[in-house]
């Protein structure tokens, strides 16, 4: 038996964000569909460790099936080491003989998919013209988000904010003026979400880092950071106001805290979410009603996007004789 082993710089070649954004489109629509499956993350956070691990298994039916996983330690303080907070794996076997056929490094595939899913939910419900992007985080999907959601929207102009105005000044001078549209260091949250057509929120708070009343009337949020029961990025408002749609029902939850602490006052019921993105992509539920709804994509992060994404990357790897082979 032989698998193939690729690393980070073969998957971010072999997976281009403008392909992830329609490889996990087409996730999506095969979850809705039956043709994946997935139970929820299995996540272990032992007592006093420097972050946790979890499981995520998935499977993809059809002509050439394929089991699926990811393994992954989050490790919050990785980024002061100038590493990615994700490191792992991702397993694909066949499907019919459960033999391995390749190893991936996990932490790309998830930098790409977690920025293509939010690229696909503001393609899908951020207004027409949206123009103007604030992103709240200088990590690893402070990078994506800036490549993946000017793919979906004409993005004229960018806001950043950091956890002090000085790693928002730094993260920006970093840049080098490598993109083709001004970005600017935000003193604040506040003033960097203001009168934003897109808010993206990827830290791992445990308190709520944004707030409703800075939101004008339109404005398409994606909250990707902080999914653990004890961490939530956006206040409770911002959860009530919203036309709230995510990538999986089971897993908003079991793992969404603004909306336990929405739902526990009392304040919405479990109705009030108004779908999952298949359900979007597949025409099964309505999206944006008007230009001044304002609406939110709470991400969770399913392996399903994990599965995906590495079965583009390894069949264009096969193709293209990139990546390792080993005998096993």
């Amino acid at each position: 038996m032989s698998f193939l082993v690729l690393k980070e710089h073969e998957i971010t070649t072999l997976l281009p964000m403008a392909e992830c954004i329609e490889v996990v489109a087409g996730a999506f629509a095969a979850l809705e569909e039956g043709e994946m499956t997935q139970p929820l993350r299995s996540v272990f956070v032992p007592p006093d460790a420097n972050g946790l691990m979890a499981w995520m298994p998935a499977h993809h039916s059809g002509s050439a099936p394929v089991f699926g996983m990811k393994v992954l330690c989050l490790v919050p303080s990785n980024p002061s080491r100038g590493l990615d907070a994700h490191q792992g794996l991702v397993l694909v076997s066949d499907g019919t003989t459960g033999q391995l056929r390749a190893l991936l490094d996990a932490a790309p595939i998830t930098a790409i998919r977690t920025a293509a899913v939010s690229a696909l939910a503001t393609r899908l419900l951020a207004r027409e013209d949206a123009s103007t992007l604030a992103i709240v985080g200088t990590g690893v999907q402070a990078l994506g988000h800036l490549e993946s959601i000017p793919i979906v929207r004409p993005i004229e102009h960018v806001r950043i904010a950091g956890r002090t105005p000085e790693r928002a000044r730094e993260f920006v001078a970093g840049l080098d003026g490598r993109y083709p549209f001004p970005i600017e260091a935000s003193p604040s949250v506040e003033a960097a979400v203001r009168d934003a057509d897109i808010v993206v929120t990827a830290t791992s708070s445990r308190e709520p880092i944004l707030e409703r009343e800075w939101l004008a009337a339109g404005t398409h949020v994606n909250a990707v950071g902080a999914s653990q029961r004890t961490h939530r990025e956006l206040d409770t408002a911002t959860v009530v106001d919203s036309a709230l749609f995510t990538d999986r029902r089971q897993s908003l939850e079991n793992e969404a805290a603004e909306y336990h602490l929405a739902l526990e006052a009392g304040l919405i019921s479990a109705s009030h979410v108004r779908g999952e993105l298949g359900e979007l992509v597949t025409g099964k539920v309505q999206g944006r009603t008007s230009a001044t709804e304002l609406t939110l994509f709470r991400s969770l992060g399913l392996a399903a996007f994990d599965v995906a994404a590495a079965e583009h990357v390894v069949a264009k790897a096969t193709a293209s004789g990139a990546g390792l082979s080993v005998e096993f």
